[in-house]
């Protein structure tokens, strides 16, 4: 029987996460001061609040939580506030939230009183985390402080519940125990079930693959260790610049496929862009920036059965390679009718 279809939009992009310059060698400037410099909204306060928060949420992604750079970025933090301490934490192993990481004094006397601040970090509607922030002497929260905090508490808890999630499914079955997501085979058969909904339905669906460069290189240079860290990094990034509606996957060797339900091709091809330039722009613990193509393919454009997906998508990671890497590339068969 035949139906009548609205046609669907293109695929909405998220919200990218915020860009931050790298650290100034020169010591950053007090508060007192970059207000005197900038006395018409304190810009220079808003990028550095801005680096600062990047560089904490890069730190909850590091696979083994680099400790001193989570200390840095929290003391960058703690600048940012402009208060008297700040402290991280973290729901552990009993479900009880334990400090992670501190900076600053939290020594109150009898008679001190001072505004503090308990912000719930969130995950959905999963608590994962507080962030508490104790304010200066004499000092009260501004509308442009509690805006960083919301956006602190944001992106922190975003960050730390995707870590933890990944960590707790590492163990079960049908996940890859380096990351956590889905394996090759777990992902095949997602993809058989979506491209099952694409000839009962019609709706579009577009498949990226991301390919780490050089990876065999930096494994033989650090170790297989900081190499299973990388991707497991790399994971943690890539879930974080998706949608929930769309499966993250890792295939054999430093790959990942990206289901993206509803995707027309060539939203497809600007996802994988933006999704290829987010691991490169992303700083790795102890290795730094890793290089990375993507390829993709759409259904029902270039076919309506895996091995048709799965064959376009190894083309354009090919065409990619010959073209000089560092790439996303889409290709379209063309068929006899």
């Amino acid at each position: 029987m035949k139906t009548n279809r609205r046609p669907r939009p293109e695929r909405p992009e998220p919200a990218a996460r915020p860009r931050a310059s790298r650290p100034a060698t020169a010591p950053a400037a007090g508060p007192a001061q970059l207000r005197a410099s900038d006395p018409h909204g304190s810009g220079v306060e808003r990028r550095r609040a801005s680096r600062s928060l990047w560089l904490a949420c890069e730190a909850l992604l590091s696979a083994a939580v680099d400790r001193r750079a989570l200390e840095r970025a929290l003391a960058e933090l703690h600048r940012a506030f402009d208060c008297d301490a700040v402290v991280l934490r973290a729901r552990g192993p009993t479900g009880e939230f334990e400090p992670w990481c501190a900076c600053g004094d939290w020594t109150i006397r009898v008679g001190d009183l001072r505004d503090c601040l308990s912000v719930p970090l969130l995950r959905g509607s999963d608590r994962v985390g507080t962030l508490e922030l104790l304010a200066r002497r004499g000092q009260h929260w501004q509308p442009a402080q509690l805006g960083l905090v919301r956006a602190a508490s944001g992106a922190l808890g975003s960050a730390l519940g995707a870590r933890f999630e990944l960590d707790h499914l590492r163990r079960q079955p049908g996940r890859d125990p380096a990351t956590g997501l889905p394996d090759a085979p777990a992902f095949r058969e997602r993809l058989d079930g979506e491209l099952a909904r694409v000839r009962m339905h019609g709706a579009p669906l577009a498949v990226t693959v991301l390919e780490l460069e050089r990876f065999a290189p930096l494994t033989r240079r650090h170790g297989a260790g900081v190499a299973r860290a990388v991707l497991a990094e790399a994971a943690l990034v890539l879930r974080l610049a998706l949608r929930e509606a769309d499966v993250l996957a890792r295939l054999p060797g430093a790959r990942f496929a990206v289901l993206l339900p509803e995707t027309e091709p060539a939203a497809a091809l600007r996802v994988a862009e933006r999704l290829r330039r987010t691991l490169e722009e992303h700083r790795f613990a102890r290795v730094g920036h890793v290089a990375a193509s993507a390829g993709v393919s759409a259904s029902p454009r270039d076919g309506l059965e895996s091995v048709e997906i799965l064959d376009q998508v190894e083309r354009a990671l090919a065409l990619a390679a010959k073209g000089g890497r560092r790439r996303a590339v889409a290709t379209e068969v063309t068929r006899v009718h």
